[in-house]
This record gives structure tokens, sequence and C-alpha cells, in this order.
């Protein structure tokens, strides 16, 4: 059988697997280098737990892969804040870097500085909101971690007000705000189901 033909059978049991899969469980295909893919099985409970959520797929797809025993909804919480805040840091990494770089273009500058503060910020409130789930205090948390969306969008507003400066992380961004509005959707959840 040739390289191409294998490739060709390969991909269809693939697909087939995820058909069978998905009458048991939610399961989706997640790209990893060279154009390979993984089977990425999402629990029943994990899909119950991202349904409510405003990003169902990205809350299964950060989450299924760190899970295993039995579902916990708050080690999930955890694990999707964890998402946030690396994602958070390699934003806020980029800044840094972008305010280093002497090539930068000057105009660009006072909105870099506004998001290298409000990312400062940010990166404190979801650390001191993993603290607070840790110690299940989901209700302060919540408000900890609505206020990282309030950090993004003064982010955003600072370039938005910079006539002809484009935001060069604006797609990091924007997923930035997907986890964050997950979590926040997520310890909502929580609070008014008392499941802690």
């Amino acid at each position: 059988m040739d390289h191409f033909r294998f490739n060709q059978t390969l991909f269809l049991v693939e697909v087939l697997s995820c058909l069978l899969l998905s009458t048991i469980a939610t399961a989706c295909s997640t790209p990893l280098n060279s154009g390979s893919r993984r089977l990425l099985v999402v629990s029943p409970e994990l899909t119950q737990f991202c349904s409510d959520t405003d990003n169902p797929s990205l809350c299964n797809e950060t989450i299924a892969p760190f899970l295993d025993g039995s579902f916990n909804p708050v080690k999930a919480l955890e694990t999707e804040m964890k998402a946030t805040l690396q994602k958070a840091s390699d934003i806020a990494a980029s800044i840094s870097k972008q305010l280093e770089d002497p090539t930068t273009a000057k105009n660009a500058l006072d909105a870099l500085n506004i998001c290298k503060s409000q990312y400062g910020d940010m990166l404190d409130n979801i650390n001191e909101s993993l603290n607070l789930v840790a110690q299940l205090n989901v209700v302060d948390a919540y408000h900890k971690m609505s206020a990282v969306i309030s950090y993004k969008s003064s982010c955003d507003d600072a370039y938005d007000e910079s006539p002809g400066v484009i935001m060069p992380f604006r797609q990091e961004s924007t997923t930035l705000f997907q986890l964050s509005g997950n979590c926040v959707t997520a310890l909502n959840t929580i609070v008014n189901n008392h499941k802690v």
C-alpha cells in the first residue's frame, strides 16, 4: 500500500472511530504538529460542565487532556483557569517583548504600556482566583475572574483609541476572552447550583 493510500485509510479509520465514539461520548480531533491528529475523547460529565459556557468546544479542548479519574467540577474549573492564566501570561510576555523592541512603532507604545498594566492586574486576579477556588471560595473567585474580562477590554480600548495602530495579539486576546468567559460562567453555575 503506498503512502498516500495508507494516510487515506488512516484518516478514514479515525473518522469512523470518531463517529462510533460520539455515540457514547463527545469526541473530536485536535491537531498535532506535522499535520497529524490525535483523538480527544470528552466524558459526558465534562460535556455537561462545558455545555453552559460561552465556548463549549474550547472548554472541552482545554480541560479534557488534563482530567483523569472521576469528574470533579472544581478540578475542571481550575484547569480552565490555568489555561486562562497561561494564555494571559503568553500575551503579557509578548507585550513586554514589544515594549523592549527598539523597532516597535512609537505610536504603539501608549497602547502597549496600558496593556502591560492591564495584563499585570489580570495575572494577579487570575492567580488570586485560583487560590480562592482552592479554598472553595467560588463567590470571590467569580468577582476576581469577572474583572479579568474588564482588564482585557481596557487593553482593547487602548488600541481602538490609537489610530493606525494594529493590535498584534488580537487573536490571542480573543481566545483569552473566551477562556475567561468560560471560567466566569462555570463559577456562576457552581455558585448558583451549590456544587461546592
